[in-house]
Formats: C-alpha cells, structure tokens, sequence
C-alpha cells in the first residue's frame, strides 16, 4: 500500500525488551486509512464552454454533466513503441481493460497541461517538463456505460510525448 500526498502519516512507537535489559524501540510507519476525496469538475456545455459550476465527478458522471480531461499518450521513437497501461480492476469505468499510457480528469480550475503533469506523476512517477508535451487533438467521447450508470461526455486534450528510447520499467513508480 502506498502513501497518499498532503496527507497526515502516523508514526507508532512500541518498545520492547529483549535478552538484554536495554529496550528496543522500533518505529511504524503505518499508512492513513484511505478517505476518498471528492474531486470537482467543471461543468462544461456540449460546446465545450464553461458554464460556472463544478460537481463532484460521481454527479457529473450520473447526469452526464459535458467535462474535460486528459490524455497522455508515450511514444519511444526508437523502437516505436507506444506505452500502455493496464486498468485497475476496481475502476468504475472500463475495469482491468488497456488504456492510455496516462490519463485523468481535469479538476475543477486547473489547466489541461498541469493536468496531464500531474496524471503522469501520479500514475507513473515519471515527471516531465511542459515542453515536453506536445497537444496534438481534442476529441469528444460520448457513450454509456454500466447498464447506463456511468455517463461520459468528455472532451479529452490528447497529449504525445516522444522520447528518443523507451523509458526504463525501473523509472516508474505505479500508482
């Protein structure tokens, strides 16, 4: 289990005595009980404008609130390789299924780059300047999913990042 950022970590302390009469004292570093946090979204038009009103991702998802998000796509030129990742099994949309090499939401107030920054060094550990994201489309995906549970109107800003050689598996930390 990993350990969430900006969060609170406790330290336990629990002595013990041993053979010797000298005690040992061995420190925990236990990880916070996951909270999940509500992330806000803007709530767009089906143009693609902004409409002043953010909603929690859930309700957005439930009404088929139009929002944005990010793609982050890794392309290694040298063996043309494209970087794919796996799904988590517990997703509520698309579970254990391939996907793109990075992706997220765009919360509400935030940009499309610090978005796909950030969603690059949350689910990856790779982190990267802004120039080395090169926005190539915006597309609009409109379906549903999950017996009509989970609406997706989302503009999505698609990203490419080429590197020269593949980036070492020993480069990331998964998420």
């Amino acid at each position: 289990m990993g350990y969430r950022k900006n969060v609170l970590q406790f330290y336990f302390c629990k002595t013990f005595f041993g053979k010797s009469s000298s005690p040992l004292t061995i420190f925990l570093l236990l990880p916070e009980p996951y909270i999940e946090q509500v992330e806000y979204l803007d709530v767009l038009t089906k143009t693609g404008k902004k409409t002043g009103v953010s909603k929690p991702r859930g309700d957005v998802h439930r009404d088929g609130d139009y929002h944005k998000a990010v793609h982050v796509w890794i392309f290694a030129e040298s063996t043309q390789e494209l970087l794919l990742q796996k799904r988590a099994d517990c997703k509520d949309s698309w579970p254990g299924l391939w996907d793109i090499s990075s992706a997220g939401h765009i919360s509400a107030g935030d940009s499309s780059l610090i978005t796909a920054q950030r969603e690059l060094q949350e689910e990856l550990g790779v982190i990267l300047p802004k120039d080395a994201f090169e926005l190539i489309f915006v597309f609009l995906e409109e379906c549903v999913t999950n017996n009509g549970k989970f609406i997706n109107n989302e503009y999505s800003d698609v990203y490419l990042v080429t590197t020269l050689e593949p980036i070492p598996r020993e480069a990331f930390t998964l998420q």
